[in-house]
């Protein structure tokens, strides 16, 4: 069985529980007809574990699977099983992180609002050092530097792989520019950085003024991904100081991407954004 969850793991435990649902069985009761463990019938199900093949066929006949419904379902498990995001360092990362970067690595578009600190997508390294210093102070077990800038380091080559680059569309709050975060010579690194990165064609950028006022539903920071499969709900990660939390509810999503969308359609374009950039850079190389 391969535990740990992934976007194709929840798809097919989304596809199976109405089947069993309707089956009129209990979990123990498929687990003791298929010969397996009530948690691996649970865990296929919430999308946390894959059976192999052979006890997965035997749940969908005790379950009583159309023809039609076991070709899909063979389907959405040869998807699961061929999962492609390999992520680096996995086993030193939280649950909850780690599962934001699983989706991160299958999604095919990724929307955030930022409103403390650069986008992980578009930090330098030292930028993202200075961060990962200021968290040990509210965390019990930080990664390390290296581990950090690794850790960063595979999550920003998602922009720039060569099968499918991740598009990027980052609002960033204008305080995030004027907040110095590693003293001036880093600061304008990273700005400089981020001129650069508006530029690539798959990523852009919106700064979000002072003059902008309140953003309603959102105090951020907010990430939205989009996932290639057609008929694949979105979702999004919710980032708090103490760790983060995914979230899949339809209604909940779509809210926050309309919330995202409105925030996006009001802010300054991104032509107007890098001048934006661009000023801020000035104000700290004068410091």
């Amino acid at each position: 069985m391969v535990v740990g969850t992934t976007r194709g793991k929840r798809r097919l435990g989304r596809f199976v529980k109405p089947i069993r649902v309707r089956s009129g069985r209990k979990p123990d009761e498929i687990a003791a007809l298929a010969v397996c463990s009530k948690q691996t019938v649970y865990r296929l199900e919430s999308g946390d574990a894959l059976p192999s093949l052979h006890r997965f066929t035997t749940v969908l006949e005790v379950i009583g699977a159309t023809d039609e419904e076991r070709r899909r379902a063979l389907q959405l498990w040869e998807i699961a099983d061929s999962d492609p995001a390999i992520i680096a360092h996995a086993g030193d990362l939280p649950v909850r992180y780690r599962r934001f970067r699983m989706d991160e690595c299958e999604a095919v578009r990724e929307r955030t609002l930022d409103t403390v600190i650069m986008p992980g997508m578009l930090q330098t390294a030292d930028y993202a050092a200075e961060i990962n210093r200021a968290a040990r102070t509210r965390t019990n077990r930080p990664p390390s530097d290296a581990l950090a800038a690794a850790e960063r380091r595979d999550r920003q080559s998602l922009l720039f792989r060569a099968n499918r680059p991740l598009v990027l569309h980052s609002l960033i709050d204008e305080g995030v520019l004027r907040r110095v975060i590693g003293g001036p010579d880093v600061m304008a690194a990273q700005l400089e950085h981020l001129l650069v990165m508006a530029d690539e064609p798959n990523i852009t950028v919106q700064i979000v003024p002072f003059t902008f006022g309140a953003y309603g539903a959102m105090s951020g920071p907010v990430t939205i991904f989009t996932f290639p499969e057609d008929g694949d709900p979105e979702s999004a990660y919710l980032e708090y100081v103490s760790g983060g939390e995914t979230l899949e509810d339809e209604a909940d999503v779509s809210g926050l991407a309309a919330v995202w969308q409105e925030i996006s359609a009001a802010a300054p374009s991104p032509a107007e954004s890098q001048l934006i950039i661009s000023f801020a850079l000035d104000s700290v190389r004068e410091r």
